[in-house]
């Protein structure tokens, strides 16, 4: 089927390319009396619907204009409308450049406003040229010729960035809790339970307007990251009224059509959280202090362990195709002599996702020469359904044509259904059986951030700007079971699997597991910029401002496991432990007496309360004297942060008030309008996530580990330098090579701790780090090059990152190497994207591949050795088409080589991934072919 689509795509995109007698007009639009470019300008050949509207610099492009005389017709609000004649060359580009003249009639009280369009690759590449600061970023327009679906996906086509778990960004190689990311100029939440970082597969790519990646530092920008500050901006500009339907389906190769287990859902499954009816502790349900205090043998156990569901069955089902159906419409309302933009977005998905995973791990001795045994081999079968709904409602109200105001919320509700069944061997622990283990989960979360924002132009010299935000944050996981069973190996093929009952509570033998998170943040910034002079038509400006953001956390967990205690009858008990997997725990096998008893095993380090007090303050200047610019500052960070939890001996309070300077300078050279060099440094900063202070130990089933916090950790401080060249061939174009260092002081490390024959980590300070790589990237046109008509319609993106990095733990290597690569990072990484456009038949056409080399995902000690994530290509191709006006279709394969997934342990210690090492776990998850279809439903 996959090879039937491909061929299909090919022979649309081939019998699109005829040979009609075709070129391109490019020009800038400008104001005859000031000079200056004029944004949102229609220009469109007379007689025809072929134009385009101008951008950031003015710049228009029209491709696809019959060869020959044509008029252009330029068409502006508040200005006369200009014809010009333009004789157009076949296969060539042709300039024109239009002035308008104000208009010398106009309406009495009207206001002229035009928003400035930021999602195109063009101003995306001018956002770039004109930043201060080293940054990278993405397009809506770009996004539009992949089949990215989500934030995620789509970041992974930006210079030095690679994705982790296919939600989490690590930028330059440094682990994704190094960086920040704000949502519309307000900084957002970690989304995550057990670490620091957001999870980008939340916000749809339909809500995107742009993402910019900030590699390098400024007094204006948040200090606390290292690997880069992540602006996401969602939709926000309404030309017109409209609205829009979409919707998508897409075919797994591997899970579409086959058999999908799942345990019983709720009835709310489809909209993304659970109903509490299933899964949920019910109404009453004593609280851990009666529970703990009762005896085995207590009516109050017995009661609690029946009104809990018996859920222990995953059913066989069938995943049906992946599906997708958004709603998007904006409108504009005037109100009074002020107008007023809105612009929402609803979206739903539900996805499937199943494959096997093989699983092991090896018993080491620290004495290298007795060889490594294998301790166990396992073969899961993974099922996953993810439902998600997100909403974007952004509205706008220009109050005058000098200020406005922006309210911007966005919501995402996601559920995450996830079955594993484990079977496989035990050589060491249980070398007589066979077994059989199980977890099934379901994760729900919501996040909404939203916030007022204000744009005021004072004067001609003053521009104030404040916004005031806040956010939410709530998880909930109810009724995590993991259980484990078994069979003799002498036992017959056709005998069921018994129970394996724990002597005590504990995580992983017949446990179920509640937590629930809740955080909220409130924020306030303002910014203040006066215009000191300019030079050379640069703006020189003083810039000043605060950042105030407050945020709380209050995470709650509990578990329990069924026993059979040792006073009950033998026989009874055994009988009970053979029962099948929808009997074993009914109502009726819970007893206070010779039966299953429910006990408590929550401790006091299972719950925690956080919060974290940020003030900061900045003084900053941008100063072109000639050719050279030089931006810089100063920035003053107060952070008091506090977690309180308990353990068995007593409190654990965390109070660690923080005050950092932070300098930064961002200087460039011009050598022309199309070459520019950059030099910077800053110092920034990294403080401990919640989490990582919690002492509370979560058992990671899927790789059989513990983690826990660190109440000691202290704040990791950076010095970061950059330097850059960047040359602009035309509108669009850019290359661009740099080279970047960074040191680190105190960096959070992941540190394995040696407790029994299973890994734990937590984390810790190592004594320092450093980090160093150079980074190329390549946008280009084949336009106007001399290699025909078709090669006019091509065009091509390339970056590529080389990265090396290592980290010292000094003293605190203990059990682990002193030195190493810092976990997470890829020593390279490569992005390639080929695309067609032919604007004349609207049909496009994108192939896109990336790779990132072998990084750590698991750090090891003496007796569990380092585990590499390993090199992996992918490969991904769309077309799409517009098949009528307003009314488009696209059809895409992501992952066409269905590349394995492969992690390798490092067991001949040689820090790289070599021939020697062995397979922890492998896997693949196949591809995925998306058929989507869009239609206008009305646009005037």
């Amino acid at each position: 089927m996959i090879r039937h689509l491909l061929f299909f795509a090919l022979t649309i995109l081939f019998t699109n390319t005829t040979f009609a007698q075709t070129g391109t007009i490019k020009g800038k639009v400008l104001d005859t009396r000031t000079g200056e470019e004029l944004i949102g300008v229609n220009v469109v050949i007379e007689g025809t619907k072929i134009g385009a509207s101008t951008e950031l610099d003015g710049f228009f492009e029209i491709k696809g204009v019959p060869a020959g005389k044509v008029v252009l017709v330029a068409s502006y609000i508040g200005y006369e409308t200009q014809k010009q004649e333009v004789n157009v060359a076949a296969n060539k580009i042709t300039a024109a450049n239009i002035k308008l003249k104000e208009s010398s009639i106009m309406l009495e009280g009207a206001t002229i406003t035009v928003e400035r369009v930021t999602n195109t690759e063009s101003a995306l590449v001018l956002e770039t040229k004109e930043a201060k600061q080293v940054v990278s970023g993405i397009s809506r327009q770009q996004m539009a010729k992949t089949q990215d679906k989500d934030a995620a996906q789509a970041m992974a086509r930006v210079p030095g960035v690679t994705i982790v778990e296919n939600r989490f960004v690590m930028i330059r190689g440094v682990s994704e809790r190094y960086n920040s990311v704000m949502i519309n100029n307000v900084v957002a939440p970690s989304t995550e339970v057990d670490k620091r970082t957001f999870s980008f597969d939340l916000i749809s790519s339909s809500a995107l307007d742009r993402m910019m990646i900030y590699k390098s530092g400024a007094p204006e920008l948040p200090g606390d990251f290292a690997g880069g500050v992540i602006k996401i901006y969602t939709n926000n500009i309404v030309e017109k009224n409209f609205t829009e339907i979409n919707f998508s389906t897409g075919f797994r190769n591997g899970t579409t059509f086959q058999p999908y287990f799942q345990s019983q859902g709720s009835g709310t499954d489809f909209l993304g959280f659970e109903s509490g009816n299933t899964r949920g502790l019910p109404d009453g349900f004593p609280n851990t202090t009666d529970l703990k205090n009762s005896n085995r043998a207590a009516q109050l156990r017995q009661d609690a362990g029946r009104s809990l569901n018996n859920n222990f069955v995953a059913t066989e089902r069938m995943a049906i195709p992946d599906f997708s159906m958004g709603l998007t419409f904006g409108r504009k309302y005037n109100v009074g002599k002020r107008e007023l933009t809105g612009l929402t977005s609803i979206n739903a998905s539900q996805s499937f996702q199943s494959f096997q995973r093989d699983f092991f791990r090896y018993f080491e001795w620290e004495d290298r020469s007795i060889p490594v045994v294998q301790r166990f081999a396992f073969m899961d079968d993974s099922y996953q359904k993810e439902n998600k709904i997100s909403v974007m409602s952004n509205w706008a109200l220009r109050l005058s044509p000098n200020s406005r105001i922006r309210f911007s919320n966005f919501f995402a509700q996601v559920g995450e259904n996830e079955t594993i069944i484990r079977n496989g061997e035990d050589f060491l622990q249980r070398p007589n059986d066979k077994l059989r283990n199980y977890l099934m989960g379901y994760r729900s979360r919501s996040i909404y951030t939203g916030q007022f924002e204000g744009i005021h132009d004072v004067s001609d010299k003053t521009e104030l700007r404040w916004v005031v935000g806040g956010s939410y944050l709530g998880e909930s996981e109810p009724d995590l079971r993991r259980f484990r069973t078994y069979r003799p190996k002498n036992a017959e093929e056709t005998q069921g699997y018994i129970m394996q009952l724990p002597p005590s509570s504990n995580l992983f033998e017949t446990g179920r597991y509640f937590g629930s998170l809740s955080e909220f943040s409130v924020n306030n910034g303002f910014d203040y910029t006066y215009q000191l002079g300019e030079s050379l038509g640069n703006k020189q400006q003083l810039k000043a401002g605060y950042y105030v953001d407050y945020r709380a956390r209050d995470f709650d967990s509990r578990y329990f496991s069924y026993l059979y205690p040792g006073f009950f009858s033998s026989q009874v008990g055994d009988s009970l432990s053979r029962l099948p997997l929808d009997q074993i725990f009914a109502p009726e096998n819970i007893k206070t007496r010779d039966g299953f008893v429910l006990e408590e095993g929550t401790r006091p380090i299972d719950a925690y309360r956080a919060s974290n007090f940020l003030t900061a303050g900045y003084v900053g200047v941008n100063y072109p004297m000639g050719l050279w610019n030089f931006s810089g500052g100063v920035r003053g960070e107060y952070n008091l942060q506090t977690m309180n939890s308990r353990d068995d001996f007593g409190r654990i309070d965390v109070s660690r008030p923080t005050f950092n300077i932070l300098p930064f300078i961002n200087t460039s050279y011009s050598f022309d309008e199309r070459n520019l060099m950059r030099i910077s440094y800053g110092r920034t900063l990294n403080r401990p996530e919640f989490r990582e202070l919690a002492p509370f130990l979560f058992y990671d089933y899927k790789l059989e580990a513990g983690r826990v916090g660190n109440p000691d950790l202290q704040t990791a401080l950076i010095d970061n330098l950059d330097i850059r060249y960047e040359f602009y061939p035309r509108p669009g174009e850019t290359v661009t090579f740099g080279v970047f260092g960074k040191y680190f002081d105190r960096p959070i490390e992941n540190r394995t701790i040696i407790t029994t024959e299973q890994p734990q980590f937590t984390f810790i300070n190592a004594a320092f780090a450093f980090n160093y790589g150079a980074e190329l990237e390549f946008r280009k046109s084949f336009e106007g090059m001399g290699l025909g008509r078709i090669f006019d319609r091509f065009g091509m993106n390339l970056n590529a990152s080389y990265i090396f990095s290592q980290v010292d733990l000094g003293e605190v290597a203990v059990a682990q190497q002193r030195t190493r690569p810092l976990q997470g990072q890829s020593p390279y990484i490569i992005n390639a994207g080929v695309f067609y456009d032919d604007d004349v038949r609207k049909f496009n056409a994108a192939i896109n591949y990336n790779v990132f080399g072998p990084r750590i995902f698991s750090v090891g000690d003496v007796l569990f050795p380092t585990i590499f994530e390993l090199q992996r290509h992918s490969l991904d191709a769309t077309v799409s088409k517009e098949l009528a006006n307003g009314m488009f279709l696209k059809i895409g394969i992501q992952d066409i080589l269905n590349y394995p997934y492969r992690f390798f342990q490092d067991t001949d210690r040689s820090e790289t991934a070599s021939k020697n090492d062995d397979p922890i776990f492998t896997f693949r998850r196949g591809q995925l072919v998306t058929v989507s279809f869009k239609m206008q439903l009305d646009r005037k």
